[in-house]
């Protein structure tokens, strides 16, 4: 019997023992858990995702624009693809077409709206007839290119409405440069006067800059960049008016080396636009960042402009060219000749295209 008895209690204290091992062991494999540096470090990551995770599916783009590589528009535009990818970590890819491989500067606008190009870039001067909004930024005079920043503060707002009519977001914007009148070698001569360009068939880029050259007594003709090199060598056309970049870029002081620039306008309006059906359909993540980027690259875009004009007036003293500067009264008699045409602009650029006027015509301007 006592046997018996000394059995039971040792099966007991033997039972005790095992259970207080196992709950030992439980506590034990818990709190090793929660003290895995490993597994706390993963749990961390999980929850504070990386920027790209928040930014949603990852994106492409295509980006077109008429301008070889070297231009310093070119350039911006692929600093803004480059910024885009960086920024966010591989989450947005921008791909630029340069060189009309995808838009020609004609049709950027409308191949922008419609989604051929996902993002555009080209003179908004060639579509003045499908959106007479746009027509005021190409009067010349209208607004002093010294304020060319200034005054595209002040219209900001009026342009991007009109943007938004033709489906797209401007994102940034480029000193188009200022506008020179250049001609061929069958005109040596610099231009101080209308009369200096009386009668010459002028390479225009616009309907409304036609109209200014008309009023300054010449002839506009209208010519495709890729016609300009045969066309000023022919004598098809005696010269043009442009911005000394264009000429630059696509080397028109090769056939037309007499340059003279003249402070009257900026080439032309040409933001770089963004589809909004595109736009829209980002993350807030992701058009915060292209903001961004198109704000860094507008900035990077001005700080090669120096670099590529003492480029440009090397190349045209290499290739036998002159550049003369119109002196401020030479502008003024020019400016004052385009003025009938603020009045006429009026008349057919509808709603936004009159506020689009009295915005220019409240910039700073050393011609009023």
């Amino acid at each position: 019997m006592a046997k018996k008895q000394f059995l039971f209690l040792s099966l007991i204290v033997l039972f005790a023992l095992l259970s207080f091992a196992a709950c030992s062991g439980g506590d034990g494999g818990e709190s090793a858990q929660g003290n895995d540096p490993a597994s706390s470090e993963s749990g961390e990551t999980d929850e504070g995702s990386t920027d790209a995770a928040d930014l949603g599916s990852p994106v492409s783009m295509n980006l077109g624009h008429p301008f070889p590589t070297s231009d310093y528009r070119a350039m911006a535009m692929q600093r803004f693809a480059d910024l885009c990818d960086e920024y966010s970590d591989g989450n947005i890819s921008v791909t630029p077409f340069p060189s009309q491989t995808l838009v020609t500067s004609q049709d950027a606008l409308k191949s922008t709206a419609n989604g051929s190009a996902d993002i555009g870039m080209g003179s908004l001067s060639f579509n003045t007839s499908e959106v007479p909004a746009l027509a005021p930024l190409d009067i010349q005079g209208i607004y002093d290119p010294d304020y060319f920043w200034e005054t595209y503060e002040i219209i900001k707002p009026t342009l991007d409405k009109i943007l938004e009519t033709q489906n797209q977001k401007g994102l940034m914007i480029f000193d188009e440069t200022d506008s020179v009148f250049y001609l061929n070698k069958k005109n040596q001569k610099d231009v101080h006067s209308p009369a200096d360009i009386g009668g010459l068939r002028l390479r225009d880029h616009g309907m409304w800059i036609g109209k200014s050259i008309s009023e300054w007594g010449a002839s506009p003709q209208t010519v495709m960049p890729a016609d300009i090199a045969v066309a000023l060598d022919k004598g098809t056309v005696d010269g043009g008016f442009t911005g000394w970049g264009f000429i630059h870029s696509y080397r028109c002081f090769e056939n037309a080396p007499y340059i003279s620039y003249a402070k009257i306008a900026k080439s032309c309006w040409s933001p770089m636009a963004v589809n909004l059906d595109v736009w829209n359909g980002l993350s807030a993540g992701q058009q915060d960042i292209m903001i961004r980027a198109a704000a860094e690259a507008q900035e990077y875009g001005k700080d090669l402009i120096e670099e590529q004009f003492n480029t440009f007036k090397a190349d045209v003293e290499n290739s036998g060219g002159t550049i003369y500067y119109l002196t401020e009264e030479e502008n003024q008699v020019f400016v004052d000749a385009a003025i009938p045409l603020i009045e006429e602009c009026r008349q057919s650029s509808g709603e936004l295209g009159n506020e689009l006027i009295d915005a220019l015509l409240s910039a700073p301007s050393n011609y009023r």
